[in-house]
């Protein structure tokens, strides 16, 4: 997708000098210049904060690229380099790594808790909080919740604004348009999407709080504007805003918007980049529906409907969705019945599956611990053995690191070092944020949580209340109190 671009304006100077690159679309040489920096013969380049920006750029870069694999290669040697850039960016730069490929391969619950404790952790840099907070919006628009996309926006911008007033416009310019640029899309997304010739596309329309608050086409036209200008004649957001442009007048209604499509489609390829090349291609297809030109909606269809077509296959009902719109325009009945029945039933299961670990509220509510989450994900085969471990053990108070290196037959030593290089904590620390997260989710649930906050702490292993205070606190900025006060202000009086 797109953001993978985006996210080199958030690089840090040390990584800085490719970001002329990437505004040209130059992504295969920015990502070449990138590679040979990281190979270079100095001694500890591969180490370090600039060895960390530059590697996690190039990562980005191959996922819009969708080379998957380079990606993951990348991003653990960004994850190495770490070990020596400042205190917790292991653990950052963990969390980092797997959200983005966590949402490349729309795998959406594992990103958007990855994503929220990116976002909250004192350690993260103010551009990595910024990515981290676009990448939850990103994350939220996918399961079509727009609300809580908005809400992580205005969050970014809160931040930046924030910073802006300590430290100056000059440090956060970048951030800013970066967060510009992802509100225009998920705006042009959800206007593309949502349109009345598309009612039928129940995963959007059966959002009935976006409804109200949909923004009005000709304000959205006003933002592209605007931002083309804030752009600065950056070849790759002003291609990018161009197009985005032209599918929201085909949204009102002009057919020849649409069939522009083709330019941008074919800068993509000029460019190599096939991630957005894919989504550039779905949503010309909706709004070639919309116009009820069948002919460039199926030429449009056609490279995503092939059984070899490169890039994730997880959760792709909205080309069956677009192949069903084409065959009712064609007559062909049965035809969109079958394929109408696979978008819907594609569609509900991905709902079921990837929001029922996405909370409602504040970022750091992410609950951990479901198969496959994002701490599993990150650790060598080996060790995710430990980490299941972990869990299913974490009520039992007297639980020790010992025991879970015997359990998969390494020391104690291991045990340790495995989980500092690869999420930037300890086995204890892992433990003890899993427990209080789930103390958090009882307290914050009447029907789980206990008499008494000590009494909720104890069913997860904590029994002292000085170490769940602290702890508590670390976590979430707040005191178990403060937690039930927000659920229920009687429950704290009683």
């Amino acid at each position: 997708m797109f953001f993978y671009l985006l996210t080199a304006m958030a690089r840090s100077s040390t990584a800085r000098n490719l970001l002329p690159l990437v505004m040209e679309g130059r992504a295969q040489t920015a990502a070449s210049a990138a590679l040979e920096f990281l190979e270079g013969d100095e001694p500890g380049v591969r180490t370090g904060a600039a060895a960390m920006e530059q590697a996690t750029l190039a990562a980005d870069l191959m996922l819009a690229q969708d080379r998957a694999e380079e990606a993951e290669d990348l991003y653990r040697i960004a994850l190495k380099a770490a070990t020596a850039a400042p205190r917790g960016q292991v653990r950052v730069i963990s969390c980092r790594n797997t959200g983005f490929i966590s949402l490349y391969q729309r795998r959406y619950g594992t990103a958007l808790t990855s994503f929220q404790r990116m976002a909250e952790d004192d350690a993260a840099t103010m551009a990595q909080q910024i990515e981290a907070l676009a990448g939850m919006a990103l994350t939220h628009h996918a399961v079509g919740r727009r609300d809580l996309a908005g809400q992580a926006l205005d969050d970014a911008c809160e931040r930046i604004e924030a910073c802006e007033r300590k430290d100056g416009v000059a440090e956060t310019a970048m951030l800013s348009l970066l967060i510009r640029m992802v509100r225009i899309e998920l705006a042009v997304q959800y206007a593309v999407r949502t349109n009345a010739a598309l009612g039928d596309h129940i995963f959007w329309q059966s959002d009935a709080a976006y409804a109200s608050g949909r923004c009005p086409e000709a304000e959205t036209l006003a933002d592209i504007q605007a931002c083309l200008v804030a752009a600065g004649g950056r070849t790759l957001l002003v291609q990018r805003l161009h197009y985005l442009a032209s599918l929201v007048r085909a949204c009102l209604g002009d057919a020849r918007a649409v069939a522009s499509s083709h330019e941008h489609l074919s800068w993509l390829r000029g460019m190599h980049l096939s991630a957005p090349e894919r989504q550039c291609r779905l949503e010309s297809a909706l709004m070639a529906i919309v116009t009820r030109n069948a002919d460039l909606a199926r030429s449009l269809l056609e490279p995503l409907c092939t059984k070899n077509a490169e890039g994730p296959q997880r959760w792709n009902f909205e080309v069956s969705y677009c192949r069903a719109k084409l065959c009712e325009m064609t007559g062909q009945n049965e035809e969109c019945l079958r394929h109408y029945q696979r978008y819907a039933l594609e569609s509900l299961t991905c709902l079921r599956m990837e929001t029922h670990r996405q909370p409602a509220g504040k970022p750091s509510q992410g609950r951990a611990g479901s198969s496959g989450d994002e701490v599993e994900l990150a650790l060598p085969a080996k060790y995710r053995r430990a980490y299941r471990y972990l869990l299913a053990h974490m009520e039992r108070a007297d639980l020790s690191v010992r025991e879970i290196a015997e359990h998969i037959g390494v020391t104690e030593r291991a045990l340790q070092s495995a989980f500092r290089s690869h999420l930037g904590m300890t086995p204890v620390e892992v433990l003890r944020r899993n427990r209080v997260e789930r103390i958090h989710d009882d307290l914050l649930n009447g029907q789980t949580c206990g008499q008494t906050v000590i009494e909720t702490a104890a069913r997860w292993g904590i029994s002292n209340r000085s170490t769940l205070v602290s702890s508590y606190r670390k976590h979430f900025r707040e005191t178990p109190a403060d937690t039930l006060a927000r659920r229920d202000p009687v429950t704290l009086s009683a």
